[in-house]
């Protein structure tokens, strides 16, 4: 199962050119983990109140089309691994306003892992079970890749 969130690309995500600086995309895929795990019933906040974080260790970036000021984006994020401490996490924007001949609007590919630790010393722990169970619905099986 995918989880999905419609955003708008604002002015602050821009360069002078109107186009996404591309940091900015790190900050709207690392809003779109917090909107998962807030829908799943485990708001970020609330982890890192009780004493658990879950920075990002890993991260790969495809940047396929640009995005630009005013555009609609869908940001979909499924799980590709639930290990033991460590989360797997698949995303993909697409643009609903400015489709592309690269993909049915298709801007922006990116796979990261992040682990769960403790705070303040950043030590691995394990994915507590109520969070895990959250989590398993939404890591894709190799079926639902299949075309």
């Amino acid at each position: 199962m995918k989880f999905t969130v419609k955003k708008q690309i604002r002015f602050h995500h821009c360069d002078p050119a109107g186009i996404v600086f591309y940091p900015q995309y790190f900050y709207l895929l690392h809003e779109t983990q917090e909107d998962f795990l807030a829908h799943i019933g485990h708001p970020e906040h609330l982890l890192i109140a009780s004493g658990l974080g879950v920075p990002i260790v890993d991260l790969k970036t495809e940047f396929v089309d640009m995005c630009r000021y005013g555009d609609e984006i869908i940001i979909s994020l499924s799980l590709t691994r639930v290990g033991n401490a460590s989360i797997g996490m698949h995303y993909e924007i697409h643009s609903c306003s400015r489709p592309s001949d690269k993909g049915q609007g298709l801007k922006l590919i990116a796979n990261t892992v992040v682990v769960c630790a403790g705070i303040p010393n950043g030590k691995v722990l394990a994915i507590p079970d109520g969070l895990r169970s959250a989590l398993l619905p939404y890591l894709e099986t190799k079926e639902e890749n299949k075309p």
